[in-house]
């Protein structure tokens, strides 16, 4: 077989593949709905610093606190909102948070949740390498010496509740980083790596609230549904319907808990729940409820889902003739 045929034939091998894999993904209903099972009201208190890196523990907090605040359902309390002198009592010399001030934190600001930790380990290493520093078509053709610098953070995150002053969540994690300079250029100094490093912890502890605190569902309202794998693909996303048609609702739960209640309700132009459907859902799953139009009022419906309590979306239609 000649190299040509070979490389015609791992072509269509690729093409294949990726014409399976896409019959196999279900596209995901174009409504999000991020929902706090419990009021997630957080601030992200001071870190303390057990490495030999100076300023590490403030560089962590700070990022932890800027990724939360784009989490949705997490509102972030800044430190500029908190009482400075509560917060100086609470850290107190040893920078230990005790379960009474925990508490007293969270009854005189409303938080519900603090967020703290130690930075225990900052380490560094520059070792020789190669770096490309000519292409061609893809290939490097010219390598030049190099330097290889990287740098891996350490820390233990701890999420308190302010209104118990327990520990819920007490977390080793670690976050790295590195970067490539020819030799001859100059690096400019471990700290913008000890920031992507960072980036990377609050990455994880955000990850680790919302899945711990919040829910994630996809929905929307269809005309017609067809089954596809084990999930749904709705076609043509719609906020009117006619009494001759059946209300088509897909519910994809992203992110649950296995065995969370799930209630649907559908409302009449009058603010009444006509008609309910409780389930018990589990993580990754896809379901399909559907409502019969035939005989209702022409008017503005709504369908609410709720999870685990809590309300997750409202969905408004329109209901004509």
């Amino acid at each position: 077989m000649s190299d040509q045929t070979g490389i015609l034939i791992a072509i269509l091998v690729g093409v294949v593949l990726i014409a399976g894999l896409l019959l196999l993904v279900i596209p995901e209903p174009a409504q999000q709905a991020v929902v706090a099972t419990e009021r997630l009201d957080v601030a992200v208190l001071a870190f303390r610093n057990s490495s030999s890196w100076r300023g590490a523990e403030e560089t962590v907090r700070g990022r932890v606190e800027s990724r939360l605040v784009e989490e949705s359902g997490i509102n972030v309390f800044s430190r500029a909102q908190l009482d400075a002198l509560l917060i100086e009592r609470a850290l107190g010399t040893s920078g230990v948070i005790d379960p009474a001030t925990a508490v007293e934190i969270g009854t005189l600001t409303g938080v519900s949740k603090l967020v703290t930790g130690t930075v225990y380990a900052v380490d560094t290493l520059s070792e020789p390498t190669t770096m490309c520093v000519k292409w061609d078509g893809g290939n490097c053709i010219e390598e030049a010496p190099a330097t290889k610098y990287s740098v891996r953070v350490l820390a233990q995150v701890e999420v308190i509740d302010a209104r118990t002053g327990r520990i819920e969540q007490s977390t080793d994690t670690s976050g790295s980083a590195d970067t490539t300079v020819r030799q001859g250029s100059a690096f400019g100094s471990y700290d913008s790596l000890i920031a992507s490093a960072a980036d990377s912890i609050a990455g994880q502890v955000a990850d680790r609230l919302t899945s711990t605190y919040t829910r994630e569902l996809r929905y929307g309202l269809y005309d017609s549904v067809k089954t596809k794998g084990n999930g749904f693909v709705g076609k043509n996303e719609t906020y009117r319907y006619s009494t001759t048609a059946d209300a088509q609702l897909i519910v994809h739960f992203v992110r649950v808990r296995d065995g969370d209640l799930f209630d649907i309700q559908w409302i009449d132009p009058s603010g009444a729940v006509v008609d309910r459907t409780e389930d018990v859902v589990s993580d990754g799953e896809w379901q399909l409820y559907t409502w019969d139009l035939a005989n209702r009022a022409p008017g503005r419906y709504h369908v609410q889902g709720w999870i685990a309590g809590s309300q997750a979306f409202d969905a408004p239609f329109t209901l004509g003739q």
